[in-house]
């Protein structure tokens, strides 16, 4: 069967995230034998996947998934994703590359006599780009093979849509997204592009042209309706893709003042000011929406010792490891199928591009603020007396940003075994399984990091 080895490489990768219910040879080979069965007899309905709202701050997502992770559905899922990565050599979004040469782009920016710039999202953007159009445009003519595209078709026909949730949401979004880019940077090479760039579905685009507001809403529209609403698939599922104006940013130098306009993109927020000798001058910060993100965050831990109800209530060591790990930077490995994939999570890593700017003027006063007190403020307004360990080294996120400070779980250049253990010991995770065998260092490492509430 030509689809055998991608069905095998989906399972894998399932049950590399199914830590908690590890499947034995045997069960393993059931599942494969099941899902070459069903493929084999087209007896998979790619249409049967479930709904849920998600809360995302203070909003409502929607996302679609497969109940059973090793239904057919579910892994002939993964395995669509897998084609298509394959065959598009799809390059996804990396955010710290993105801001880091935002940062170069936007300092050089200032220093010209005109500028232009623009951040712009899409609404919804997963759900509202059609699977079946996608397809027909951008997929059909790149796959040879035609198992797969029979299953790539089958797949975008009875899904309708890239869902969020689905595995292959980014994939089947980026197609389409990056022929958007393209037209974009074609479109503006002979207007002054300076930078253009493209989260997922948050754009930002830099001009050294000064260009009006309504010039710039008309050439991206048109871009917009060329990519997503081809009159030449009129008999194709549309796409529903529109930009999000509520939340569009337009900023000219002939808008700059004394008074601070701020922009905003991927959490950093960025103040252009004119100073006394009418020069434009630039602050860089740290957004308020995401700065009340990050107090929630630090309350919650708070929450979790103060409340009588928790399971965490009055584990001040638990609190101190959570609050630990909140203000440093976690680096460690997971492995994904025979390879190694260093993973950098954490606030430090999210706003390393403040670390070079904290003892000058280019740092935000409120983000300042922030970073040197937020912490202890969280303590106070909870009226919880502010723990021994906060006048300690390592608790401050200020100075924790500027010495890049790490928590590193990996044995040859970080925590080794033995102080692994320790750690885990100290917040009550076990190091041994129910048969008593000792628990691996990766193991070990996911618990902990779950556990203090970093994620793995």
């Amino acid at each position: 069967m030509e689809l055998k080895k991608d069905i095998e490489r989906a399972i894998r990768h399932i049950t590399a995230k199914d830590y908690k219910n590890p499947k034995t040879e045997t069960e393993l080979q059931t599942i494969l034998n099941d899902v070459i069965n069903s493929f084999e007899t087209q007896s998979f309905d790619f249409s049967s996947y479930s709904s849920m709202l998600l809360n995302q701050g203070e909003k409502l997502r929607s996302i679609k998934y497969y109940d059973n992770l090793y239904s057919v559905e579910n892994i002939l899922c993964q395995c669509v994703k897998q084609v298509l990565d394959r065959t598009f050599n799809i390059k996804y979004p990396n955010r710290n590359k993105t801001t880091k040469s935002l940062f170069s782009y936007m300092a050089a920016m200032i220093q010209m006599s005109h500028f232009t710039v623009v951040k712009f999202d899409f609404k919804d953007y997963y759900n509202s780009v059609s699977a079946p159009y996608v397809f027909e445009k951008y997929i059909k003519m790149h796959i040879t093979r035609r198992v797969e595209l029979d299953l790539v078709k089958n797949f975008c026909y009875a899904t309708k849509y890239a869902h969020a949730g689905l595995c292959t949401s980014n994939a089947i979004s980026e197609i389409i997204a990056q022929t958007f880019d393209n037209a974009l940077k074609e479109k503006f090479a002979s207007r002054g592009l300076l930078f253009y760039e493209r989260y997922i579905d948050d754009c930002i685009l830099l001009l050294n042209e000064h260009i009006e507001i309504d010039d710039i809403k008309d050439i991206i529209n048109g871009i917009l309706n060329d990519t997503f609403h081809s009159k030449t698939e009129a008999d194709l599922n549309k796409c529903k893709t529109k930009f999000n104006f509520k939340k569009f940013q337009y900023l000219s130098s002939k808008s700059i003042s004394v008074t601070p306009t701020q922009l905003d993109y991927l959490g950093y927020e960025f103040s252009l000011f004119c100073d006394a000798r009418n020069k434009v001058r630039i602050q860089y910060g740290i957004t308020e929406n995401k700065r009340n993100k990050y107090k929630k965050r630090v309350n919650k831990f708070i929450a979790l010792y103060k409340t009588p109800s928790s399971p965490d209530y009055n584990n001040l060591e638990l609190l101190r490891h959570r609050i630990k790990a909140f203000v440093s930077r976690e680096v460690y490995i997971s492995k994904h199928f025979k390879s190694n994939i260093w993973k950098v999570k954490g606030f430090i890593n999210n706003y390393g591009e403040l670390r070079y700017l904290l003892d000058t003027p280019l740092l935000e006063p409120q983000t300042k603020e922030f970073l040197k007190n937020m912490i202890t403020d969280c303590f106070d307004n909870n009226g919880i007396p502010q723990p021994y360990f906060l006048k300690t080294q390592g608790y401050n996120l200020f100075e924790n940003l500027k010495n890049n400070k790490s928590l590193i779980f990996v044995d040859t250049i970080g925590y080794d075994y033995k102080s692994l253990k320790k750690l885990c010991q100290s917040i009550g995770i076990s190091t041994v399984d129910a048969d008593g065998k000792r628990r691996g260092y990766g193991t070990l490492v996911r618990d902990y990091l779950i556990k203090v509430k970093v994620g793995y």
